[in-house]
């Protein structure tokens, strides 16, 4: 079974010939019948105005069984001509011109069916390929008996006509249609080259060399948009692939650091005999390391569910100012020990939509972030306040404040700044601010961060108030 090429420029080259034959064959099939019937109508007319002078002869006497020498004479000029009347329920001849006695179809024309001849009737009959033009009129005598006028006509010229139109069409259109298809399949191929071309370039493309794009054509059309579209695409990719291999590079490396810990300890252990307080101490050490690679990687987990949508978020009425104030005062102990002062006095009650768990842990990681950059005998301060449709949360400490080159980057994943602002000199895995980010967006609240005039630094959310939420079908 043959096989045709799948491109897309045959198919349109196939379609464009199809449509093309329609349009051609329509067009060429209405032209020759309007041109046949015109001139038709034009040879038409002269055997009309010729039967009307018939009729006209016969109605000078009563009957015309019995045609007056004159009218034969008159008659014998009007060329082929048959006159076929009634006698008494049979069809008869009764007068035939000379032309029309010496012409071979003159049997047939009289013969033609009565019935048929309600009105005036014009039919085309053929002798030997030659067509004629037959004109069936009908009459009454005056003496009341039907008859019928017969001229005949040799439509050789206009036939000649036909046949040369005919010819034309039939050679003419193929012509053209074949010309229009290759033509057509030329201007597709132009047309599709530079999709062609870009198919090419983008095969060439590969997750080593996204930095690459596709050449615009300079021109704003359907090639040039999907150029764009495409370069967009490329772009969104190497901007994924490089966030990957960051995230990747940076992953690793924050769980190299416990593993080697836990090596080393492990290491240390083994390495001879400990008395059972140093064992003891040993795997409180193993511990603390394990708990912080766990919580590492809960904190992965989260962000790549995050980033593939199925983290799901409920959309509840919360209490935010008893979720404040129940966190601080959890965390007072923690606070106490280093002779921070943390406080909670500007807490005005507000309800926002959402989900509370995860509310919990926005609220607490701004907390922890904010005890831990924050020096011993430091305060930090909880703030929050309802706008005209906005609830702010603010959380400000007396640490030594964030460079501004970092005020940007430090909701980055896995982005530390310098580790000596920290206590000790100890920082986390940098991916606390991270997932507080996506909480509040996916909350439709925004986080930023800024430096206190004096000292410190803060961290405000902006809320959308669960008030100014209510009958909205999106706030749900």
């Amino acid at each position: 079974m043959p096989t045709f090429p799948r491109t897309l420029r045959f198919r349109l080259t196939v379609w464009y010939s199809f449509a093309l034959t329609l349009i051609l064959g329509t067009f060429g099939f209405l032209v020759y019948q309007t041109t046949r019937h015109r001139m038709l109508q034009h040879h038409d007319e002269p055997l009309r105005e010729m039967a009307t002078a018939v009729v006209h002869i016969l109605n000078e006497h009563e009957d015309c069984h019995d045609l007056t020498p004159e009218q034969v004479r008159t008659l014998d000029q009007l060329g082929r001509l048959v006159l076929v009347h009634e006698v008494e329920g049979e069809h008869q001849v009764f007068y035939q011109s000379p032309e029309m006695a010496a012409n071979p179809l003159a049997p047939a024309v009289g013969a033609l069916g009565w019935q048929a001849v309600a009105a005036p009737r014009f039919v085309t009959i053929e002798q030997k390929g030659m067509p004629w033009r037959v004109l069936s009129l009908p009459y009454h005598s005056k003496a009341g008996r039907p008859g019928i006028v017969r001229l005949m006509e040799n439509l050789g010229d206009i036939e000649e006509t036909l046949k040369n139109l005919r010819l034309a069409l039939l050679v003419m259109a193929p012509a053209g249609l074949l010309l229009s298809g290759f033509g057509g399949y030329w201007i597709s191929g132009r047309a599709l080259a530079p999709v062609d071309h870009i198919t090419r370039m983008a095969q060439e493309i590969e997750a080593t060399n996204l930095d690459r794009r596709l050449p615009h054509p300079g021109v704003d059309d359907e090639i040039g948009r999907l150029v764009e579209t495409l370069n967009g695409m490329i772009a969104r990719l190497e901007q994924s692939f490089d966030a990957m291999k960051q995230f990747t590079a940076d992953a690793s490396h924050e769980l190299r650091s416990p593993l080697t810990t836990l090596r080393s300890t492990i290491d240390v252990l083994l390495d001879q005999p400990r008395s059972v307080e140093q064992h003891h101490a040993g795997l409180e050490s193993l511990g603390e390391e394990v708990d912080r690679l766990r919580k590492i990687v809960e904190d992965l987990l989260l962000l790549a569910r995050a980033d593939a949508g199925r983290q799901a978020m409920a959309r509840e009425p919360v209490e935010l100012d008893a979720l404040v104030s129940a966190l601080v005062e959890s965390m007072e102990v923690r606070a106490e020990e280093r002779g921070i002062t943390l406080k909670a006095d500007k807490i005005t009650p507000a309800i926002v939509l959402g989900d509370e768990p995860w509310l919990i842990q926005l609220v607490g990681n701004l907390l922890d972030n904010a005890l831990k950059f924050t020096p011993n005998c430091g305060t930090v301060e909880v703030q929050l306040e309802r706008g005209e449709s906005v609830i702010r949360l603010e959380v400000l400490d007396s640490g030594p404040g964030i460079p501004e080159g970092d005020l940007q980057r430090i909701f980055e994943r896995f982005y530390q700044s310098d580790p000596s602002r920290t206590r000790g000199g100890k920082s986390g895995a940098g991916l606390g601010l991270a997932i507080a980010t996506w909480i509040a967006e996916a909350h439709g609240s925004r986080i930023q961060a800024f430096n206190r005039p004096n000292c410190g630094a803060a961290f405000l959310v902006e809320f959308p108030d669960a008030r100014s939420s209510v009958g909205n079908p999106e706030s749900g």
